[in-house]
């Protein structure tokens, strides 16, 4: 019996130490994983793979690896923190809603899984700070109290080399872009003509700027530079930028104090500029203004005039809309509103082609699309597009969604400040932001409304608007009329050409979901915006033209 006994405890201590030897080696494998991450994760920070988010899934997956191989290990939940602030970093790169929520996924499954860890305040905190940044304060202020409760607990600790590897949050002083401290500026883009350029900063966090003019002197041209900071520039910018397309010249960067970029831009000439920040993701837009040709001018008329049957309506009317340029809102990987049927970006994108075959045919105007197909533009670039065109007008269409229903109807807006709280939902839902980003656009018009054609716009979007909801009304039951509103939307900043945005119906209302499917309610909306804008040259003696 004794002996039985004996070989019962001698076989329960082998299998403790088979279990300690396991669970040592597991612990063991766990922390060469995390060190080979890490290692990995250094490695990715030094190269060019850094400006490819194909390399940056790659990196994390080797985190997220980790997790869920070794739940129960100490590096665990170091490996959640660090993929949830890679998703973090990686949204300053991509600008993608879906990566901060990620982000937020991760640092939500680190204070579930351990909640007695000392990384849960500062995912807390983390997971605040993101919940500020897509417009949800109350879930911000909920967590930040939670993460105020766990601070009587001492933090363990960072080493060097994690902190060294670690993403730090804008305002650091290192982080896995060595570059960044309070916002990098990760690429250049711009849009240049004889008489106007648009360059874009893209950022990685707002930052502040101040812009100068210097005035040419004998052996310089005419400079602007717009210092941005605290901020740091991408190693992978090259510092001038050559241009040599009219007015812009060249675009040069450089980190001009430890915290402040300068950038440079030398030009042929400048009259007047603008400079103005918008976020979501974030970008600086830098607007220039050269010397331009005569703002108005009438129609040539012919020497020997053809019979009136040969000549286009704006030649009748002795008026100069030459060029409209049509915009299809959204594109390519942005769809705007959709259903299980229809995506916003098809329905516009249609409408637009039979906007521009109606107004050539019939008005005898050179017509230019933003987009010809389903692709992808930013919307700073479609303003710019429409500057460098010299349009004489600028429509860009959508498709409006509501949570209600019921909400149907057709209205069309104009830039300014938002008239009610439904224009600053069209206006977020337009401009893919959120209404703290609306709000800061509100504050931007305060200083560039001076320099847009409000009431040529305002016009134009009267007569559109009456013209469209009419031409409906005549074969349609139910066509409601939401009329003229105004809204901060991004896409008509900056434009120097009577500019309106309309919205054709409501996706979300099954009424007129159903008429967005039918082709003939398509081509009765087309007419009715051609009507709308042949009115607008017909109602004006002398069309503004660039």
């Amino acid at each position: 019996m004794d002996r039985l006994r004996l070989v019962k405890i001698l076989t329960a201590l082998a299998f403790f130490w088979l279990l300690l030897s396991s669970l040592a080696l597991a612990s063991t494998e766990a922390e060469r994983a995390y060190l080979k991450a890490e290692a990995e994760l250094k490695r990715f920070a030094e190269s060019k793979r850094i400006k490819y988010r194909r390399y940056w899934l790659q990196v994390i997956a080797k985190f997220k690896e980790i997790y869920r191989r070794y739940p129960e290990s100490e590096v665990a939940p170091k490996a959640l923190y660090k993929t949830a602030r890679l998703y973090e970093e990686l949204y300053g790169y991509s600008g993608r809603r879906s990566d901060l929520k990620e982000a937020l996924k991760y640092y939500r499954l680190l204070w579930e899984k351990y909640p007695r860890d000392p990384l849960v305040a500062k995912a807390l905190e983390r997971a605040a700070r993101i919940y500020e940044r897509l417009g949800e304060p109350v879930k911000a202020l909920a967590l930040r109290k939670r993460a105020k409760s766990l601070k009587t607990r001492a933090p363990t600790p960072v080493s060097t080399k994690e902190a060294a590897s670690s993403p730090s949050p804008a305002g650091n002083h290192h982080g896995l872009v060595k570059v960044k401290i309070g916002g990098t500026i990760k690429q250049v883009r711009y849009w240049s003509s004889e008489d106007y350029s648009r360059v874009v900063l893209d950022l990685s966090s707002k930052v502040k700027y101040e812009a100068h003019v210097l005035k040419p002197t004998k052996d310089k041209p005419p400079r602007l530079y717009v210092d941005c900071s605290p901020a740091r520039l991408s190693p992978y910018l090259k510092p001038s930028i050559p241009i040599k397309d009219g007015l812009l010249k060249r675009i040069r960067l450089g980190q001009y104090r430890p915290q402040v970029v300068r950038v440079v831009l030398d030009l042929a000439s400048l009259t007047n500029y603008r400079v103005f920040f918008l976020n979501e993701p974030p970008r600086l837009v830098i607007d220039l203004i050269g010397k331009e040709k005569p703002a108005v001018k009438a129609c040539p008329t012919p020497v020997t005039p053809p019979p009136k049957g040969d000549l286009s309506l704006a030649q009748q009317l002795g008026l100069c809309v030459r060029r409209v340029v049509i915009d299809p809102g959204h594109g390519g990987k942005d769809p705007g509103c959709r259903n299980r049927r229809l995506k916003e970006k098809d329905i516009v994108l249609k409408v637009s082609h039979l906007v521009a075959k109606k107004l050539k045919s019939k008005l005898g105007c050179e017509v230019v699309l933003t987009r010809s197909r389903d692709v992808f533009i930013p919307l700073e670039q479609r303003t710019a597009f429409a500057n460098i065109k010299r349009a004489d007008l600028f429509v860009s269409i959508h498709v409006n969604s509501s949570p209600k229903r019921r909400a149907r109807g057709i209205e069309t807006y104009y830039l300014n400040f938002a008239s009610d709280e439904e224009a600053m939902r069209v206006a977020a839902l337009e401009n893919a932001a959120s209404t703290r980003s609306l709000s800061e656009l509100q504050d931007l018009l305060k200083n560039i409304l001076l320099n847009t054609k409000l009431e040529e716009s305002k016009r134009l979007a009267e007569l559109v608007q009456k013209n469209l909801v009419s031409t409906l009304q005549r074969r349609y039951r139910r066509v409601r009329n939401r009329g003229v509103k105004t809204a901060p939307f991004v896409v008509l900043i900056g434009t120097r050409m009577p500019a309106i945005l309309v919205e054709i119906g409501f996706l979300s209302n099954p009424l007129e979901e159903k008429r967005l499917r039918d082709p003939r309610y398509l081509e009765l909306i087309a007419e009715g915006i051609v009507k709308g804008i042949e009115a607008y040259m017909r109602s004006t003696k002398i069309a503004v033209y660039r």
